[in-house]
């Protein structure tokens, strides 16, 4: 057994050498996100900061957040970036793919916004930060003045309070599948009032923590009700208050945006138009780039070196993706509890310790990546767990195998095939689990079976790719909530400590309820929670007054402008 897991490693390391063999085509950037925005768990998800590429990124230095901030914005010009696919519709309330967001947060509002680092949240379409009288009660005041798009239907109407409630009320329709962010609001928010023309009013059934985050989500955006009784519904148009005009929507081929001549914020945008060209493969993408055809882009590990190479005059830096790694156990329910040996906590802490998590991202990834702690990923500082309560430990993983009376263990691990990568974790995994006498029997799937079965919430394991959230009631309610979606863990003590948290209106004691309702959930071992790997950013140096956001949902660029 030693001698073959030696030549095991051997040959994987062996194989590891060549990058293109490894990790080809691996983008979890735009460039490669569709794979990973299916599995649009939370939605939508604080954190800052600059995080530099692990595993001998090299190359370019990173460079602040907006570069020429602070100078004098030229006005004008031509912006062309690139996106990795098309988004299902332009309707913000049904889509999940940070496609549409690339559009939509350009030609629509939201009443409050997050700022690009995640760290605050600041006024839009809202004059102030709200009014809270109460508990369940939040009043805002909306800027006057402000005009939809010049563009039939709306014809350049002034935006009012009404838009307000239409669009929340809208988005939080009770539709499955159809109103993909109703959830944020639905069952939370009882009343929408526009008091005047200026004013609108929400009103919560209980204190609801989440409130602000939500309404500042990229997905939260003010729509024109014209548009959805004339067309039906937003599949083919976009028309809001933004500082874009929807132009043209070539298939599969490129969307044209021009400046909004009537944008509320006085001199903005500072570009005349926005171009952006869709390339499905990351290679073609980092192509564009390269070429000087796009002015930005984000790629995966497997681009970087090449466009690093290629292009040294560049704005660059590389930041932990928001789509990350994870290994799950058996779900349950109420009345599916953990099948044996899992009922034993002693073997479901064996199997987290047994799993070497820098391992697999440095043989996978060649550590271009951060590890993560707990439900709530690093990336999310004002949340997250800072240091490690369940890491690597064979030798305790075999004492609790053997304290639990189990020599060994056979069982089925699935996971969403498509990318080398998603393969190769497999294959470290079973590696690393046959330690303490784990065999994994490794079971590829086609993405919409593999998804058939995960909801279904019948298997043994299997290695997922969830998304995080600036959020952390998305984090925790979503997963391991007692009305949880995306997975199930059936633990009443855990129940009624995530509600709590979302209940807690006081910042800093929700921060100590949530930092203990992740101890919770690490410490009754369901997963091992791994890594996030790095997406790297690149705009070209004449990009200035802007760059990706730490959320990549969020696609504004208003104050982008170009010193060409």
């Amino acid at each position: 057994m030693a001698s073959d897991h030696g030549n095991y490693w051997e040959r994987f390391s062996a194989r590891r050498l060549s990058r293109r063999t490894i990790i080809q085509g691996t983008s979890l950037g735009a460039a490669g996100l569709t794979a990973a925005a299916l599995v649009g768990c939370g939605g939508g998800d604080s954190g800052g900061g600059t995080a530099t590429a692990a595993g001998g990124g090299g190359g370019a230095t990173p460079t602040p957040i907006a570069p020429g901030q602070g100078v004098q914005a030229k006005k004008g010009g031509h912006y062309t970036a690139h996106m990795g696919g098309s988004p299902r519709t332009l309707d913000p309330h049904f889509d999940t793919f940070p496609y549409n967001t690339a559009i939509t947060d350009n030609t629509n509002n939201a009443l409050m916004r997050f700022t690009p680092d995640l760290t605050k949240i600041e006024p839009d379409l809202a004059a102030a930060m709200p009014e809270q009288p109460d508990p369940l009660t939040y009043i805002f005041k909306i800027q006057q003045g402000v005009k939809f798009h010049d563009v039939d239907p709306v014809n350049g109407r002034e935006f009012t309070a009404d838009d307000v409630k239409y669009s929340i009320e809208r988005q939080m329709t009770d539709k499955a599948g159809q109103f993909q962010h109703a959830y944020y609001f639905l069952n939370h928010v009882t009343k929408i009032d526009a008091i005047d023309k200026y004013t609108v009013k929400f009103t919560t059934n209980a204190p609801f923590a989440p409130f602000m985050s939500y309404i500042a989500s990229p997905w939260t955006l003010m729509i024109c009700r014209e548009v959805v009784e004339k067309d039906g519904d937003l599949t083919q148009r976009a028309i809001g208050t933004g500082p874009f005009i929807f132009k043209e929507w070539q298939k599969d081929v490129k969307f044209e945006l021009v400046k909004n001549p009537n944008y509320f914020k006085k001199g903005l945008p500072n570009i005349d138009a926005y171009t952006i060209l869709l390339a499905t493969d990351p290679d073609t993408a980092a192509t564009l780039f390269i070429d000087k055809k796009v002015d930005a882009i984000v790629t995966g590990y497997a681009q970087l070196k090449r466009v690093q190479d290629a292009r040294k005059d560049v704005n660059y830096q590389a930041r932990p993706s928001q789509f990350w790694r994870e290994m799950r156990m058996p779900p349950t329910t109420a009345t599916q509890p953990y099948p044996k040996p899992f009922d034993d906590i002693r073997v479901r802490e064996a199997i987290v310790r047994a799993v070497d998590k820098k391992q697999v991202l440095d043989l996978v990834y060649n550590g271009d990546g951060q590890l993560t702690y707990g439900p709530i990923l690093p990336m999310y500082s004002n949340w997250a767990l800072k240091e490690e309560l369940a890491g690597f430990d064979l030798a305790k993983a075999k004492s609790l195998m053997s304290a639990a009376g189990v020599s060994t263990y056979s069982g089925e691990m699935i996971w969403a095939t498509g990318t080398p990568t998603a393969d190769q974790i497999s294959e470290v995994l079973k590696q690393q689990l046959k330690n303490i006498n784990v065999d994994l029997q490794l079971k590829p799937m086609e993405l919409a079976a593999y998804y058939n079965q995960t909801y279904s919430y019948k298997y043994t394991f299997s290695h997922h790719v969830p998304l995080n959230s600036p959020e952390p009631d998305e984090n925790l309610a979503s997963y391991f909530g007692e009305k949880a979606t995306y997975y199930k863990h059936y633990n009443p003590e855990l129940f009624k400590l995530i509600a709590q948290q979302a209940t807690e209106l006081d910042t800093e004691k929700r921060k100590a309820l949530v930092q203990d309702v992740q101890k919770k959930i690490v410490l009754d071992f369901p997963m091992a929670f791994m890594f996030t790997t790095n997406n790297h950013n690149f705009t070209d140096q004449k990009v200035k007054g802007w760059f990706y956001s730490l959320d990549l949902y969020d696609g504004r660029i208003e104050t982008l402008w170009l010193d060409a």
